[in-house]
C-alpha cells in the first residue's frame, strides 16, 4: 500500500515518469510502470491510461462576481467618505447613520431610497474595497503637494 501523496506530488511524478514512460521499449515500460503503481497506489490500468494520456495544463478556476453596488452607490459613498474628512472605513461605517440624514437635511447629496438602503447596509471592509481607487488618486495628490523648496522656504530656529 502506497502512502498518501498530495495532488500536486503526483502530478509533478506523473509528468515526470510520462516522458521517459514515452520514450521506452517495452520491457522498461513495465518496469517504470511497476515503479509508478508501487508509489502512487495506481491499479495498472488506471496507471497504463495515465502515463499514456496527454497532459493537461491545470488552469485555476477563477469566478467573477457581479458587483452588488453600481456607481450611484459609490459616488454617493465617495461624497460621504470626503465630508467626514477621508476616515477609514470602520470609523465612516459607524457614521454613515448619523451623516447621511445630515447631509441631505442641508441639501448637499440627494439619494433614492434604494442607494440609502444600500449604503446603510454596507459593511466596513466593502466601502474600504470601494474606496480603494479614490483613496489612492488622494494620497498621488498629497504627495505631490510636498516639494523640496516648499521645505526649504520654512525657516528653523536653532536656539541660539
Amino acid at each position: 500500500m502506497a502512502t498518501k501523496m498530495t495532488r500536486t506530488a503526483r502530478a509533478e511524478l506523473t509528468n515526470a515518469v510520462r516522458r521517459r514512460y514515452g520514450a521506452a521499449t517495452g520491457a522498461e515500460k513495465r518496469k517504470f510502470l511497476d515503479e509508478f503503481i508501487a508509489v502512487t497506489g495506481y491499479h495498472e490500468n488506471s496507471a497504463i491510461r495515465t502515463l499514456n494520456a496527454v497532459p493537461v495544463a491545470e488552469t485555476r478556476q477563477t469566478r467573477v462576481r457581479p458587483s452588488l453596488y453600481d456607481e450611484a452607490v459609490r459616488a454617493a459613498l465617495i461624497v460621504l467618505w470626503e465630508a467626514s474628512d477621508r476616515v477609514c472605513g470602520k470609523r465612516l461605517r459607524a457614521l454613515l447613520p448619523v451623516l447621511l440624514p445630515a447631509l441631505e437635511r442641508n441639501g448637499h447629496l440627494h439619494v433614492a431610497e434604494p442607494i440609502r438602503q444600500e449604503l446603510l447596509a454596507m459593511s466596513a471592509s466593502t466601502i474600504d474595497r470601494l474606496l480603494r481607487v479614490p483613496r489612492s488618486a488622494a494620497r498621488l495628490k498629497k504627495a505631490r503637494r510636498t516639494t523640496p523648496a516648499a521645505r526649504q522656504r520654512t525657516p528653523v530656529r536653532n536656539g541660539l
